[in-house]
């Protein structure tokens, strides 16, 4: 019987830049909907992001990591939001 290996998927991390328009509210909110964060966890990564400029607000498979992001992206769009999110291969 031949033995064949699954391939270990690229993994990636999604970082949440800063900006001063963003409210806090939407953030906690994308963090709570979109990365699955409890409101303890969203409110303090929230500040995390804004008292170091960017966070990391989850890591995932890289495909999942950047569907993440554009969903995250278009809702900023949708309020006129300059969201910024990062998507990093983590190597």
């Amino acid at each position: 019987m031949k033995m064949y290996s699954i391939p270990t998927p690229t993994m990636a991390q999604v970082i949440m830049v800063d900006d001063p328009i963003t409210t806090a509210e939407f953030v906690i909110s994308a963090l709570r909907d979109f990365f699955d964060k409890s409101l303890e966890e969203a409110q303090a990564l929230t500040s995390s992001i804004h008292r170091d400029g960017e966070g990391v607000c989850g890591v995932y498979p890289y495909d999942i990591a950047r569907h993440r992001a554009e969903w995250v992206r278009d809702k900023a769009r949708e309020l006129d939001l300059p969201l910024k999110l990062l998507v990093e291969e983590i190597r």
